[in-house]
């Protein structure tokens, strides 16, 4: 029979086992676009996309893998961004509720709420059979991106 203690305990661990597959992100920072291509990270069926900017810097990624929400926050070090050519001018995209945002770390956040809040001109760039919306926060200097797969 099973004292107090070690019921309490035995439960505790069975709950940690249930949820541990539960909300699983990644989250991967990168010097710069050289440092992503060398790990492999850029480019078609990756989190990240073809289209960084040559002088992309400060590169973070994060990703749930459960939902395949994937936020990325940039920095072009010359303070320019240009579109990629086949991305498209689009109405401000649903975003994911604030609770959804929790799990994800404390850069895609800011990036959600930034966005959440942005009145300037959101871009859809075509990724792996979904868009991948796309701004230029001026402002802060930063370019954010998002797609769920």
């Amino acid at each position: 029979m099973l004292s107090m203690n070690n019921s309490k305990l035995l439960l505790t661990v069975m709950l940690a086992i249930t949820t541990s597959g539960c909300m699983e992100v990644a989250s991967t920072e990168y010097a710069n676009r050289d440092q992503a291509i060398s790990k492999n990270a850029l480019g078609e069926s990756k989190w990240i996309p073809a289209w960084l900017p040559e002088d992309a810097v400060d590169i973070r990624e994060t990703h749930d893998m459960d939902t395949n929400e994937s936020w990325l926050v940039f920095h072009p070090a010359n303070g320019v961004f240009t579109f990629p050519k086949d991305c498209r001018l689009a109405g401000k995209p649903e975003m994911s509720e604030a609770q959804t945002m929790r799990r994800f770390p404390q850069f895609a956040r800011s990036a959600w709420s930034r966005a959440s809040g942005y009145t300037g001109e959101f871009r859809l760039c075509p990724e792996g059979g979904a868009d991948r919306w796309v701004i230029h926060d001026e402002d802060l200097g930063l370019v954010y991106s998002s797609v769920k797969f």
